[in-house]
């Protein structure tokens, strides 16, 4: 592992960071309307999730030299999406009771801040600590809400949406953090199905303590 204390920018992290906004801009404002056409604002959120969220924190440890532009990037998204709130809603995925595309924002570049601000680690294995609560954030819960839409034909925390949330999360988890990650996926279906907190709260929060306590420990 390389440790530093500072995140650098460089001409490369410029570039992809250029590129993944313009994916990001077009999953959100094109393709994310095409699936609101066909389905609903649930299921297009959902899209923006896995096709957005998901793949960025797929892309980023390999693209990134630390992730500070993620971390601003993120950060930004958040503004841009609460001045759409107050002015003008983005009507195919933002609802006026649900703020979860702002906290989905929030959580994803905090994770990141709070991961690096303990690790200064940029490269695997101990990035994937900060990766899993992202994926299940994005693609775990973006995979449990379309199959519940689908299933149950309303939003409801039903037990098969929650059944792939789990095949997905421990997959993944074990896959890149072995026992640990396994144990984390299965504790972040658990939190998904609590109410109260917005799950893009409190799933990557929890997963990452769970993690940063369980990769000590194991």
């Amino acid at each position: 592992m390389e440790y530093t204390s500072v995140m650098y920018i460089t001409l490369t992290d410029i570039i992809w960071g250029l590129v993944l906004t313009v994916w990001v801009a077009f999953v959100v404002i094109f393709i994310s309307r095409i699936i609101y056409k066909k389905t609903n604002s649930y299921v297009a959120r959902k899209s923006i999730h896995i096709l957005a969220g998901g793949v960025v924190a797929i892309l980023m440890p390999y693209l990134f030299s630390s992730p500070l532009i993620p971390i601003i990037l993120s950060y930004a998204l958040t503004v841009y999406l609460l001045l759409h709130r107050r002015h003008k809603y983005l009507y195919w995925f933002q609802e006026k009771d649900n703020k979860g595309e702002v906290y989905f924002t929030i959580s994803f570049g905090s994770i990141l801040l709070v991961y690096w601000l303990i690790y200064r680690v940029w490269d695997p294995p101990t990035i994937y600590i900060a990766l899993l609560p992202l994926l299940f954030m994005s693609i775990g819960d973006g995979i449990t809400g379309i199959i519940r839409n689908y299933v149950y034909h309303k939003r409801i925390k039903g037990f098969w949406g929650s059944v792939g949330m789990l095949i997905f999360s421990t997959i993944i988890g074990y896959f890149l953090l072995s026992i640990p990650g396994l144990i984390s996926g299965i504790i972040a279906t658990v939190v998904e199905r609590l109410k109260g907190l917005d799950d893009n709260i409190s799933v990557p929060i929890t997963t990452l303590v769970v993690l940063i306590l369980l990769t000590r420990i194991i």
